[in-house]
């Protein structure tokens, strides 16, 4: 199970990767289309209403709030990626369980924001699924040697 645990990790990370991406290209996009607006009122905000003024005021805000959020959660998952893959590197060795528990609650604390934002899907399953395992194998881990194998007569 541990090897299992690994294997879904790294899988786990590279999605993660990918989707780290996303979300910072997705968030600078947001965020700079908040700037935008912010120039088209300064430029053009004689010809505009005061009701218009406070729609547009009110979208920056909401836009420029949402737009930081998808870059932090870029930025925490591109730091999920290094922890995943070292987890895996420890679950593969069989040491430093607390590290491994660390690990596995950080792939199911992404996955469960990632569903929060967006939807579930078959990535977050991934993520979940090498969450879960990684905890279970890291609780499994016994601090002492393992004990013989009993030989069959």
């Amino acid at each position: 199970m541990r090897t299992a645990a690994g294997v879904i990790l790294i899988i786990a990370a590279v999605f993660n990767l990918l989707a780290s991406f996303g979300y910072l290209a997705g968030g600078a996009a947001t965020t700079s289309l908040s700037s935008v607006a912010t120039y088209a009122e300064q430029n053009g905000g004689q010809q505009m209403t005061a009701e218009q003024k406070e729609a547009i005021s009110k979208a920056q805000d909401e836009v420029g709030g949402a737009g930081m959020g998808f870059m932090a959660f870029g930025v925490f998952l591109l730091v999920s990626v290094g922890i995943l893959i070292a987890g895996a590197v420890f679950l593969f060795k069989n040491t430093n369980a607390k590290f491994i528990m660390v690990a596995g609650g950080m792939a199911i604390l992404a996955e469960v924001i990632g569903i929060l934002i967006t939807t579930f899907g078959v990535t977050n399953l991934v993520g979940l699924v090498g969450g879960i395992m990684a905890v279970l194998a890291a609780k499994g881990m016994g601090g002492g040697s393992a004990p013989e194998p009993m030989d069959a007569e």
